[in-house]
């Protein structure tokens, strides 16, 4: 199996190497190809306004591993992997995240947008994020991705769908299993913050406390509260088909 790995967390982030060491330990080729930077939150930005520059570092690679960072986003970082550093990739995987992309936050997310562009290029992806910002433990999350992306290469699951996958902070020894769920929601209070400079100028923080709350009994949030990794599968198509008939109303130009 050859697999591109991809991040918002940069090139050298724990997360991607501990992961491409467990899937190179398997016997698969390994290449990384990610931002040389954090870029967390960069959504499915892409860079059409300045050149691109794909740097190989030499002093990171194991065998069956070769690493790479570009100047770009993580969807950048996936296109560039895909269609020049590993053309012939099996499977795209984003991760592993330092911190949650569960609910609507997956569609801030720089490690989810590195999974839905290799995705919209036409390659089977996951993107993978442990659920707890700080939790310091990658094994249980790199050995499930190892293993489910080997599951995946298999299946014949369908154009243009991504899993997003997230894990419980649990050491390898405590998994209990996982479950395939919907995405839940997440709320946050004081999203945002208006503070005053020294100069008296205002500006502003984007910030957030999480809510922990989710009424809904079966999703990703509450697979991960009860201790299981939580597996999501994304679309591209953001198409609302239960509005397609209920959008067909008269001519708004002759209102």
């Amino acid at each position: 199996m050859k697999v591109l790995l991809t991040n918002d967390d940069g090139y050298n982030a724990e997360g991607i190497l501990v992961l491409a060491h467990e899937i190179a330990s398997r016997g698969n080729e390994v290449t990384i190809v990610a931002p040389e930077r954090q870029r967390s939150a960069a959504s499915h930005a892409v860079t059409l306004h300045k050149p691109l520059r794909l740097i190989r570092v030499t002093e990171l690679e194991k065998e069956n591993i070769r690493v790479f960072y570009t100047n770009g986003t993580p969807a950048d970082s996936a296109m560039i992997g895909l269609l020049e550093a590993a053309p012939d990739s099996d499977i795209c995987i984003s991760g592993i995240n330092n911190g949650p992309n569960l609910g609507e936050d997956v569609l801030y997310s720089g490690t989810v947008a590195g999974a839905m562009e290799g995705a919209l290029i036409g390659c089977k992806s996951i993107s993978v994020s442990l659920s707890e910002h700080g939790w310091a433990d990658y094994e249980l999350a790199a050995k499930f991705t190892a293993g489910l992306a080997a599951r995946l290469v298999e299946s014949d699951l369908p154009d243009k769908t991504a899993l997003n996958v997230n894990v419980p902070p649990l050491l390898f020894s405590e998994y209990k299993g996982f479950r395939i769920v919907p995405l839940g929601s997440r709320k946050y209070v004081d999203v945002l913050q208006k503070r005053i400079d020294p100069r008296g100028q205002a500006y502003f923080w984007i910030t957030g406390e999480l809510i922990r709350e989710d009424t809904e009994p079966y999703n990703d949030n509450n697979a991960i509260a009860d201790g299981y990794i939580s597996v999501t599968p994304l679309v591209l198509d953001f198409t609302d088909y239960r509005m397609l008939e209920k959008c067909r109303f008269d001519d708004p130009m002759q209102a």
